[in-house]
């Protein structure tokens, strides 16, 4: 991270709270927050991304409005984020105002293949579920994975307990435009998806409740955390 205008950085927190916030509650320090949907600080206990990642290629896949991508970078990794918007995206727009060295490279999950890199980490938070074809993802994902895939999505309600391979098709229209909540997996599926994709051992497999901001649209998902290798 590198220094950054402050008052530019006000600006732009100033405008995206003005026109409802973003996905990612975004708290910088010094009052400059970013109002979001998600304070994903509060479950980071549950995702396996190691402490130190000095020297570590991160790629954070869907990364919203960057809460991943800022807290790899944090730890010391060097980041690239990538999702469906536009170049000039508000992730773009924070790593540029807030002096974050983290690239953003618009990018669907699905064109991924090893010739975008191969990076030690791969994040992909809360993006399986709203996939239509979650194994397509997982395979795009495992083409750029050179070592370690944090991947978290919607569990089953037995999703801890049941040795069933379970992709549950939920089919839910959330919001507005054409964005849908499709699959809850339990932890055996996803394992088995993981495996078919080409990923060889996964561990740390935690289940959490995920719970949107007050004061913002209520949404609570069970959820599913792990790592997986190649």
């Amino acid at each position: 991270m590198t220094e950054f205008d402050v008052e530019r950085a006000r600006s732009l927190v100033a405008e995206t709270n003005a026109n409802g916030g973003t996905y990612h509650r975004l708290d910088f320090g010094d009052g400059l927050v970013i109002d979001g949907d998600y304070d994903m600080s509060k479950y980071l206990q549950y995702y396996p991304i190691p402490e130190d990642l000095s020297g570590t290629t991160v790629l954070d896949v869907g990364t919203a409005s960057g809460f991943f991508a800022i807290e790899c970078e944090r730890r010391g990794g060097r980041v690239t984020a990538t999702d469906i918007w536009a170049a000039d995206s508000l992730v773009a727009q924070i790593a540029r105002k807030f002096g974050f060295e983290f690239s953003y490279v618009p990018q669907d999950i699905y064109d991924l293949s090893a010739a975008f890199g191969q990076y030690d980490l791969v994040i992909c938070g809360s993006v399986l579920l709203h996939l239509p074809d979650p194994l397509g993802a997982l395979r795009a994902l495992r083409s750029v994975t050179g070592g370690q895939l944090v991947l978290a999505s919607a569990a089953t309600p037995d999703s801890a307990t049941t040795d069933e391979p379970v992709c549950h098709f939920f089919g839910e229209h959330v919001v507005a435009d054409d964005y849908w909540s499709y699959w809850g997996f339990s932890a055996c599926g996803l394992t088995r998806m993981l495996t078919a994709a080409g990923f060889r051992t996964v561990d740390s497999i935690r289940h959490f409740d995920l719970v949107s901001e007050p004061h913002r649209m209520h949404f609570e998902n069970y959820h599913i955390a792990l790592a997986a290798y190649v």
